[in-house]
């Protein structure tokens, strides 16, 4: 397995970095574009970079109240998202997101590693869904710290389904991390946290018998 970032100033550079590349991303799309489809199943491109301001607008207690009306993250994080792409236009969202690009979130109980994986793999949603090649824009060794994350209990909560990648010996061709035991899928980094995350287009990025495990 790759070296893991345990240090969370480090962490919290690496989100900011990541949210200012995709505010200056963003900045360069036509109009018509904040209408595509994500791989977010049921959110456009737009309500996704809604998703990602919903720390800096929506208070943390207003969303555990949300979150146990609603009894479920899922449904409450997709009520706000709904209500904030209603309320707020792309630029103002980016605004937003490039404001708090520095400010340090994290789910209570949930290390940095996981807004961490939150802004990498929604970076895909959007980029990929808009055409972007699978290329991670920056150092691909950086996304060992959300593989490792991933791969841990802690991410079946809001992020993988339980038994992800199980039985299944996970390989990241463009980094030194390896992950598990059993049938291989290997790949590039961010397509194998894709991967893990569910997101079908990353899966014909990966080779190997595992791929159809992680499918399944």
């Amino acid at each position: 397995m790759g070296a893991v970032c345990h240090d969370a100033q480090m962490i919290t550079d690496l989100i900011r970095e990541e949210r200012l590349a995709l505010v200056d991303r963003l900045e360069q799309v036509p109009t018509e574009a904040w209408a595509t489809p994500s791989l977010c199943d049921g959110w456009t491109v737009h309500m996704v970079l809604a998703h990602l301001t919903t720390p800096f607008l929506v208070p943390r207690g207003e969303m555990m109240r949300t979150v146990t009306r609603r009894a479920s993250v899922a449904k409450a994080f997709d009520q706000h998202t709904r209500a904030i792409a209603a309320s707020r236009t792309p630029e103002e969202l980016l605004d937003v997101l490039r404001a708090n690009a520095a400010t340090e979130f994290r789910p209570p109980g949930m290390p940095f590693d996981a807004p961490f994986t939150d802004i990498v793999a929604h970076r895909a949603d959007i980029c990929w869904a808009l055409g972007d090649d699978h290329v991670y824009w920056n150092d691909p060794a950086r996304l060992t710290t959300a593989l490792d994350f991933l791969v841990t209990p802690r991410a079946r909560v809001g992020f993988v389904r339980a038994g992800a990648g199980r039985a299944v010996t996970l390989v990241a061709d463009d980094t030194e991390w390896r992950h598990g035991t059993g049938a291989t899928a290997t790949g590039p980094a961010w397509s194998l946290v894709m991967a893990l995350l569910g997101r079908s287009p990353a899966y014909d990025d990966l080779r190997g018998s595992g791929v159809n495990v992680l499918r399944r």
